[in-house]
């Protein structure tokens, strides 16, 4: 995380799903990954049917059998811990 307040603030992303036929992807929930790396997504309602928390977006879009598509700029990973030798 940075020490700018500024930069550290959440990214909004769509989960897309692709139908069965050759119809376009539909957005099916919207999604906030936060400056640590999780990530959780709603339904386009915002009821608690389409609900995830994860360690990424990339783990949201999973469970849900979806793509991410950024609304706002991909966030960096965070920093990883350092481990002891």
């Amino acid at each position: 995380m940075s020490s700018n307040p500024a930069e550290d603030k959440p990214s909004r992303f769509a989960l897309l799903a692709y139908p069965d036929d050759d119809s376009p992807p539909q957005i099916v929930g919207w999604g906030l990954a936060l400056p640590d790396g999780s990530a959780f997504a709603v339904n386009l309602h915002g009821r608690r049917t389409l609900l995830a928390l994860c360690t990424n977006a990339d783990g949201v879009a999973r469970l849900h059998n979806a793509d991410v598509a950024w609304i706002d700029d991909e966030p960096s990973p965070p920093p990883q811990p350092h481990s002891p030798p």
